[in-house]
């Protein structure tokens, strides 16, 4: 099986347009999946061409409108037939849709599966570039940090406090914030994302494994998750760097597999207009 080519790491205006497009697929796909199921299990004809109606306009018009999966295709088409062909050839193994059916008439069962790994990807490239739209969800997950004042900012702060007691100032509701800083305690919620490429990888991995376990049924010979490989195609997508190996993935989604209480950063987004 052929690896995917490796790319510059770069960020170039189209990259960029990339993980801006992604914002849309996740609450799209959650869309679609309602409207699978719904058409599994209605026996009203009329509601049925409602439905069939709703995903042709959403495959002719809304994605290209959005234009992720052909920006996505051009870029890294390699890529992303690299992992369906995981998905799909792997000896011993096999992924299928877990939240709806397959053998609807009116989509094939491989784009599908097509769907899943967009949006797969789509979450990945969110959770990576910019987890900082998910805000109080992304700092619950880890994705983000407070910003804490620093030593210095302390230390001024508790100087300050103090010229202010001996000059006897009246500061009203200041005294309180400047209280707050001189004992370390931020005065607003400033979520930051890690910058640090160790932090970003486990993002991205944790992402990609809760996606996976939330959307795919996974038979394999070994763990039952998403194949490593698919993940380190997913950090070429995003052009991480260094690219990390099979040693270096699997450790991470074995920390955050089944962890049944826990839901991806994409299907949040519902929350953030």
């Amino acid at each position: 099986m052929d690896e995917p080519e490796t790319y510059p790491q770069e960020t170039s205006a189209e990259d960029g347009q990339l993980w801006q497009l992604a914002f849309e697929y996740p609450p799209l796909y959650e869309a679609l999946e309602d409207l699978f199921v719904q058409a599994s299990v209605t026996s009203d004809q009329d509601t049925l061409n409602g439905i069939i109606h709703a995903y042709q306009k959403t495959e002719e018009e809304t994605f290209k409108t959005i234009a992720f999966e052909r920006i996505l295709n051009d870029r890294f088409g390699h890529s992303v037939k690299y992992i369906l062909s995981l998905l799909n050839k792997t000896h011993g193994s096999t992924f299928t849709p877990k939240r709806v059916p397959l053998g609807l008439d009116f989509i094939t069962d491989e784009r599908q599966l097509e769907l899943i790994v967009l949006n797969i990807i789509a979450g990945a490239l969110i959770a990576y570039h910019i987890p900082e739209v998910y805000k109080e969800d992304g700092k619950n997950t880890g994705a983000l940090k407070q910003l804490y004042p620093s030593e210095k900012v302390t230390n001024l702060a508790k100087k300050l406090n103090e010229a202010i007691r001996d000059e006897r100032l009246w500061v009203g509701d200041f005294k309180h914030s400047l209280w707050d800083l001189s004992h370390g305690e931020p005065l607003e919620t400033q979520l930051l994302r890690s910058n640090k490429p160790k932090n970003k990888l486990e993002c991205l991995v944790k992402e990609v494994t809760l996606l996976s376990e939330r959307h795919l049924t996974m038979r394999t010979k070994g763990k039952g998750r998403f194949p490593s490989l698919a993940i380190i195609a997913i950090t070429k997508i995003v052009q991480h760097f260094p690219e990390p190996d099979r040693r270096t993935v699997s450790p991470i989604q074995k920390k955050y597999a089944k962890k049944d209480n826990e839901e991806p950063l994409a299907t949040k987004w519902i929350n953030y207009p």
